[in-house]
């Protein structure tokens, strides 16, 4: 009886001293203490395991980017657990991470095909595809909308768009979340389905008028789209001004490109690219001496942008200033001569100061890059020479 007890003890000791270890992993792992973490939970590793312990190592390697090594554990996981449907979503998401996506499917399949058999209430962990929040706690249901919209970007992967979109469907239908829509809306888009997939970057800025991701998605399939005011001023839309600066540019909208040209440059003003591309925009209002100081800027800045030399002669052009502007005509064309427009530009400056010969000659490039308007002109002004 004696040595029973004794036995009972050891054992409750070792049972006690294990959750201890268990419990410390945990808690260093959410601190982001790994190297703490792994030290503590290969004590446990190194006795009787449970599956908790494998899932808590497999979590441990993730965060080190050991993924291999992440995958083993899981598969003890499912060994110890055949049911544990955490085990087969992480390892699924391993493998899609991995270009592995048919095994990733499989995996996903099964957790969708065995999710009826788990409690509902009970809490597990769950990965956000965008990567933004990481790994956290959720609950069965949200867990499964992100199976299904895992799967569905893996189908997508595939090119079984038809697949794709009924599980971003169902996605939606258990959870409907900014990334489902803006996931959903990258397939529309890829389908041609353009006008869905607006809408449903619409409906991600309905539930999140912050979300980077949907504005950039939106600003790249609608140019007429336009930043509110309280964006424009949010450090975290810098990366977009220069974005929506030009689709403000192709809208026609020139007033609004500069603006949004003259933030990226408060934000960064060693942004080559926004200096030339608010000088066009500038060019396009008529502020030709503000324009031409953007261009000097920027070729300051990084002198490879030898565009720059042609929109410095266009500036002087609108200025009437025919003569300065053939010189950076001539600067550019020693450079490139395979602008048809800066031929004809050069031309349209010399026929202005009546050096028609330079003119007919230049109109002569242009049209054999293939200007029509340059065709036009030299039938007209050229026809005798």
């Amino acid at each position: 009886m004696r040595t029973s007890i004794l036995l009972l003890l050891i054992i409750a000791t070792f049972q006690s001293q294990s959750q201890d270890y268990y419990d410390q992993a945990r808690a260093h792992y959410h601190e982001d203490n790994l190297d703490s973490a792994r030290y503590l939970i290969n004590k446990n590793l190194t006795r009787k395991p449970s599956a908790e312990d494998y899932f808590l190592s497999a979590m441990i390697h993730e965060a080190e980017n050991k993924d291999l090594r992440a995958l083993a554990d899981y598969e003890a996981v499912i060994q110890k657990d055949p049911n544990n449907l955490e085990a087969y979503f992480q390892k699924g998401l391993i493998y899609y991470n991995s270009a592995s996506t048919e095994q990733a499917i499989q995996d996903f399949t099964y957790v969708i095909d065995n999710q009826s058999d788990s409690e509902t209430r009970a809490i597990y962990y769950g990965n956000d595809p965008t990567g933004d929040q990481g790994t956290f706690l959720t609950t069965l249901q949200s867990m499964m909308a992100q199976v299904y919209q895992y799967r569905g970007m893996a189908y997508q992967k595939l090119g079984d768009w038809e697949k794709a979109l009924a599980d971003f469907n169902k996605a939606f239908e258990l959870e409907s979340s900014v990334d489902v829509l803006i996931n959903r809306s990258q397939l529309y888009s890829k389908m041609g389905r353009e006008q869905d997939a607006i809408s449903d970057l619409q409906s991600a800025i309905s539930l999140d008028s912050t979300s980077y991701k949907a504005w950039y998605n939106l600003a790249i399939l609608d140019e007429s789209v336009q930043l509110p005011a309280s964006l424009i001023n949010d450090d975290s839309f810098i990366p977009m001004l220069n974005l929506m600066g030009a689709n403000a540019y192709e809208s026609g909208d020139y007033s609004s490109s500069a603006m949004y040209h003259t933030k990226a440059i408060e934000a960064d003003p060693e942004d080559d690219l926004a200096y030339i591309s608010r000088g066009k925009a500038l060019l396009r209002t008529g502020a030709f001496g503000q324009a031409r100081h953007d261009f000097i800027v920027a070729m300051q800045l990084e002198p490879s942008r030898t565009e720059a030399f042609y929109l410095i002669g266009n500036s002087l052009f609108y200025e009437k200033k025919f003569q300065d502007a053939v010189g950076f005509y001539e600067q550019y064309l020693s450079i490139d001569r395979s602008y048809g427009n800066v031929w004809f530009n050069a031309a349209m400056a010399y026929m202005s100061l009546d050096d028609k010969r330079k003119g007919c000659d230049y109109l002569e490039k242009a049209r054999e890059l293939g200007m029509s308007q340059a065709m036009e002109m030299s039938d007209k002004h050229c026809g005798s020479q």
